[in-house]
């Protein structure tokens, strides 16, 4: 029986439905791509007593094409070691054993930088902001946020068969002035996010965080 979640004391305030909705709206598992509440995590200018509300990352279809690369970069070499004895087409047989190596160093290599990026690029709602991080790759990432008061709206969309079939889409989100606007992409339950951003907007102006 999972245990019960602890929620934030200053969330004591809140209408029970919407953290109710929050906690049925949770993926879990060690994979999860919607985290309400996380425990221990932390991000760079996080203020005392700020709660982080939900963590996001990119729905697992995004990265589908990564993974069929790296099953075709495995599964070519070793095609070609296979006719090794029939087609001299490089030179000898060493040469298709250098080649399944490489293959697999190649592989592993888009394996993890996938595994890595969709890890380290999150998307972070807390009682006081929205931030984004962006890992590219394992030399470059991007940080940026924005204060919830500066938001001014929050639309979503759900691209094609596969967006509506999997419940992953876009999230936009416009910001006042000259501030960030994010445009979030491929995320798990678009429509809820943003109802939990507007439901937030709306409870931090009523002062009850």
């Amino acid at each position: 029986m999972r245990k019960k979640k602890r929620i934030p004391n200053k969330f004591s305030k809140v209408d029970k439905s919407f953290v109710n909705r929050l906690l049925l709206e949770e993926s879990h598992g060690p994979l999860s791509s919607y985290s309400i509440f996380p425990k221990k995590v932390d991000f760079y200018g996080k203020d005392p007593g700020e709660e982080i509300v939900l963590i996001a990352r990119t729905h697992w279809i995004y990265f589908v094409p990564n993974i069929f690369l790296t099953i075709l970069i495995l599964i070519v070499p070793f095609f070609f070691l296979a006719l090794s004895d029939q087609i001299e087409l490089l030179g000898s047989k060493t040469i298709y054993i250098g080649m399944v190596i490489a293959g697999m160093v190649l592989a592993l290599n888009v394996a993890i930088t996938t595994i890595l990026k969709w890890y380290y690029t999150v998307n972070i709602v807390t009682d006081q902001r929205i931030v984004v991080i962006r890992m590219e790759n394992a030399f470059y990432h991007s940080y940026a946020e924005a204060q919830l008061e500066k938001i001014e709206d929050v639309t979503h969309t759900n691209i094609g068969i596969i967006g509506n079939f999997f419940d992953a889409g876009d999230v936009h989100i416009d910001t006042a002035g000259h501030g960030v606007d994010f445009h979030l992409k491929m995320l798990p339950r678009p429509r809820e996010l943003q109802d939990v951003i507007n439901d937030l907007l709306e409870i931090k102006q009523k002062g009850d965080i």
